[in-house]
């Protein structure tokens, strides 16, 4: 007669999902500084550049609408923070809210306009210093 041996219980499940603590370094943080303040940077950059090759002396007001769609772009950032525990960036947060999917779409979508504003940047250098 055979017996049937049952598998040994498992061992209890650590949260994987969660950053360990320590896990980031410097060049780790220093490329998160970076790549979070790229979109400002580029924005400014072309408001600035916009302003010296047109004169005109409204396109500062600019600086009021951005930092209107900042406040509310921060404000949905953080509340969703609280349920995204992992270091993502923010294809963590669009996959989490929409879909895989949506959220390899909305990086890609970045990808496009990152590069997208800093092409148009050099442009305007070009027209400055040409």
């Amino acid at each position: 007669m055979s017996i049937a041996q049952s598998p040994p219980p498992a061992a209890p499940v650590a949260e994987t999902a969660k950053l360990h603590k320590r896990a980031l370094g410097v060049p780790d943080l220093v490329f998160f500084i970076v790549a979070a303040s790229a979109p400002l940077t580029a924005v400014a950059g072309g408001i600035a550049t916009t302003y010296l090759v047109t004169g005109n002396r409204a396109v500062p007001f600019f600086f009021i609408p951005l930092g209107i769609v900042l406040a509310l772009f921060v404000v949905g950032y953080a509340a969703m923070s609280r349920h995204v525990a992992n270091a993502g960036a923010f294809y963590a947060y669009v996959a989490r809210g929409l879909g895989k999917v949506q959220g390899v779409g909305a990086a890609f979508i970045a990808l496009i306009a990152y590069n997208s504003m800093q092409i148009g940047i050099y442009g305007l250098f070009g027209v400055a210093l040409g």
